[in-house]
């Protein structure tokens, strides 16, 4: 999956779409199939961020620390709350109050998590430092509107890509 970070934004924007198709995919009288098909299109797209946090992670610039254990950590239990609600939430609604809303909270700061990492982790290593909140917030609300901001995040990955390992030419 690494070659993610050398592709063309249009090859990315592609791939996204492709996504998306499998994600909205219906067949009329067949729930089950409609849910698998759709359960896929939301574990590739947490796949790309996935890998765009876990690839970039090796950029990232000396005396920087991230915590890439908990991205790694919540991106995994994200994953696990999709399936899970996948496939014991028939009617898609869920109503739970008190104590038991806790773990709800916790998944959705780990889908928030998730998101912001690779925007954080991209902002870090183009600026070489530490950045706040509000610098790397952009970043990660084009990371939710996938597929349509890929045209402005991905050149910015392969500029990256090829600063930090320039033998790797198109």
């Amino acid at each position: 999956m690494k070659h993610l970070l050398y592709l063309k934004h249009w090859q990315v924007f592609l791939r996204l779409m492709f996504i998306m198709l499998i994600g909205n995919f219906e067949i009329e009288e067949h729930d089950e199939l409609n849910k698998a098909v759709s359960l896929i299109g939301l574990l590739l797209n947490l796949a790309i961020l996935m890998v765009y946090g876990h690839y970039l992670y090796d950029f990232l610039p000396k005396g920087i620390s991230l915590n890439y254990n908990l991205f790694m950590v919540n991106g995994f239990i994200y994953a696990a709350a999709i399936v899970a609600a996948t496939i014991l939430l028939s009617n898609n609604s869920l109503h739970v109050t008190g104590w038991k809303a806790l773990p709800i909270f916790y998944l959705i700061y780990a889908a928030f998590y998730t998101i912001a990492f690779p925007a954080r982790l991209l902002k870090y290593i183009e600026l070489n430092r530490n950045v706040d909140f509000g610098e790397y917030l952009p970043l990660a609300i084009g990371f939710i509107f996938w597929p349509f901001t890929i045209w402005f995040i991905q050149p910015r990955v392969n500029k990256i890509v090829k600063y930090y390992q320039p033998q790797l030419e198109e």
